[in-house]
């Protein structure tokens, strides 16, 4: 007979590395589709880049994914990187404005589940329903279910709400959250080798 905490190991194990599969798969389809799209619409991509780039200038890279990873809706943000490594933009400036934005969005949807949430009643059973699946890994997990989002893809935007609802500490969340740095980095490097590749 298990015991309670072997159960619970299996479980997590289980959930770990269907988490580290989800993201093989994701990072094998967007290598697919970066390659795809230099292969075959390279002019396009490029044209829609370059246009993106004069409008926004790298720190729009910044305020795209500031919106991808606060809008809880799922629109990738890796989007803007493939712009940006279209667009010939300087690799430091490009992670660094990603990071930042990505952080600033982790910030203000943690503080929606804090502080906003509990006071909008009328969204509070649409919101919830969402949340409560991604509880689950916050109070399993509690930091690590951060990192997990921040690197993984479990939503980002929906585990910082879980945390700011469950009232993890703010410190601790942005520990968590500062492993959305090295996926940008992993990520921008993996669609940039794509890129030049073709």
């Amino acid at each position: 007979m298990k015991t309670e905490s072997q159960t619970l190991k299996n479980s997590t194990e289980n959930v770990i590395s269907s988490l580290v599969r989800q993201t093989l798969i994701a990072s094998v389809i967007l290598l697919l589709i970066v390659l795809v799209l230099a292969r075959f619409f390279n002019e396009r991509v490029t044209q829609v880049a370059g246009l993106f780039l004069d409008y926004t200038g790298v720190w729009g890279v910044g305020l795209s994914i500031f919106i991808a990873d606060s809008v809880h809706v799922f629109f990738p943000p890796d989007t803007f990187l493939i712009l940006a490594v279209a667009a010939k933009m300087p690799d430091f400036w490009v992670i660094f404005f990603a990071s930042f934005g990505s952080l600033l969005a982790g910030g203000c949807s943690y503080s929606q589940g804090r502080f906003l949430l509990p006071k909008l009643t009328v969204f509070t059973k649409f919101i919830r329903n969402h949340e409560e699946k991604l509880e689950v890994y916050v109070k399993r997990f509690g930091f690590w279910a951060v990192v997990l989002a921040a690197l993984t893809p479990l939503p980002y935007s929906w585990t910082s709400v879980a945390a700011g609802a469950m009232k993890m500490r703010l410190g601790l969340f942005f520990a968590a959250a500062l492993f959305r740095i090295p996926r940008f980095i992993l990520y921008y490097y993996l669609i940039k080798g794509g890129w030049i590749g073709v």
